[in-house]
C-alpha cells in the first residue's frame, strides 16, 4: 500500500448505485485492516444516505466521515446525532469521530460559515469535486471559473473555525483525478502556498509527491529558523524589523516563519507514529 496518511474509502464517487449495499458489506473489516498498516482512516458518505453508510463504516478504528453532496445545517446536525448513537452502542468513546465536510455545491459554499461550526466533531473542510457539481465553466487560461475564489474563501472559513482546510490548486489538463506526479507535487506546493494543510489524491503514484509538497523543505524550515534567531536577536537589541535586500521582515513574518518550523517538525513526528504503528511498536498518545 502506498504510504499515505489517510485512507479514504469512497461509498459515493466511485460506486455504481447499484452496487452500493455490497459496498457496504464487510467494510468495518477493510476499515481495521487498513488502521493496521498505520494509516489513519476515513469513509466518504452521502449525506442523503447517511443511515446506510454510517451503519456500515463506524468502528472503533474509523478516525471519521468525509460528508459528500452536503448542503446544510441540518445534514451535519443528522450525521452528528448518528454518529453519537453509533459511538454508544459499538463502544467508542462519544465525540471520538470526525466530520470533514465536503462543500461541493452553491448552496453549501453559501452555508460554509455555518456549516463549519456546527458540530464540535468538524475537523475539516473540502471542495471535493465542487468543479462537477456547480457551474464552473472554463476559461481560456485552463483554469475554472471561481475556483481561485472557492478555495481562498474556504481558507478562510476554516482558519475562522478552527478547523483544517483540505485541498490542492489543481490545473488543467488535469483536475486531479488522474494528474501526474508531477503535477499532483505542483498543485501541493501551490496548495501550501495560499494556506491548504493537505489533500486528497486517488492513485499510488500521487501518493509521494502530496506528502512532499506538503512538507517543509529542508532548506525552507533552515531559512525560517535563520531568519527567525536574527529577528529574536533584533529584537533583543531594541529593533522592530530586521531588513534583507529589498525586504522588512517584522513581527508577522516572524510568525510566518515559526509556522514553517511547527509543520516540520509536527510532519516528522506524524511520520514516526506511522511508520511505529505500522511495524507494530507502541505509538505514544497525543
Amino acid at each position: 500500500m502506498s504510504n499515505a496518511d489517510v485512507v479514504l474509502l469512497d461509498l459515493v464517487e466511485f460506486v455504481p448505485e447499484k452496487d452500493k449495499p455490497s459496498a457496504r458489506e464487510g467494510l468495518g473489516d477493510v476499515v481495521r485492516q487498513l488502521r493496521e498498516g498505520g494509516a489513519e482512516v476515513f469513509a466518504q458518505v452521502d449525506s442523503e444516505l447517511l443511515y446506510a453508510d454510517l451503519h456500515a463504516c463506524v468502528c472503533p478504528e474509523l478516525t471519521g466521515i468525509v460528508i459528500a453532496h452536503l448542503e446544510s445545517v441540518a445534514q451535519i446536525e443528522e450525521a452528528d446525532a448518528l454518529l453519537g448513537q453509533l459511538e454508544d452502542e459499538r463502544g467508542i468513546l462519544h465525540g471520538t469521530l470526525e466530520i470533514v465536510a465536503s462543500l461541493e455545491t452553491a448552496e453549501a459554499n453559501q452555508a460554509a460559515s455555518q456549516i463549519a461550526s456546527a458540530s464540535s466533531r468538524i475537523s475539516g473542510l473540502t471542495l471535493g469535486r465542487a468543479e462537477l457539481v456547480m457551474d464552473l465553466r472554463p476559461e481560456p487560461s485552463g483554469e475554472i471559473h471561481l475556483m481561485q475564489y472557492l478555495m481562498q474563501r474556504l481558507i478562510t472559513v476554516a482558519g475562522s473555525a478552527g478547523v483544517t482546510p483540505y485541498g490542492a490548486w489543481w490545473r488543467a489538463p488535469d483536475r486531479g483525478l488522474l494528474a501526474t506526479p508531477e503535477n499532483t507535487g505542483q498543485a501541493a506546493l501551490r496548495g501550501r502556498a495560499i494556506g491548504f494543510k493537505g489533500s486528497f489524491c486517488v492513485l499510488d503514484n500521487q501518493v509521494e509527491p502530496m506528502n512532499q509538497g506538503f512538507t517543509p523543505t529542508a532548506k525552507e524550515v533552515d531559512e525560517a529558523q535563520n531568519l527567525l534567531e536574527e529577528y529574536r536577536a533584533a529584537v533583543s537589541a531594541g529593533a522592530a524589523s530586521i531588513r534583507r535586500g529589498d525586504r522588512i521582515f517584522d513581527a508577522g513574518a516572524s510568525l510566518q516563519a515559526q509556522v514553517v518550523i511547527n509543520r516540520a517538525s509536527a510532519c516528522a513526528v506524524h511520520n514516526k507514529s506511522k511508520a511505529d504503528a505500522k511495524a507494530g511498536r507502541p505509538v505514544p498518545a497525543p
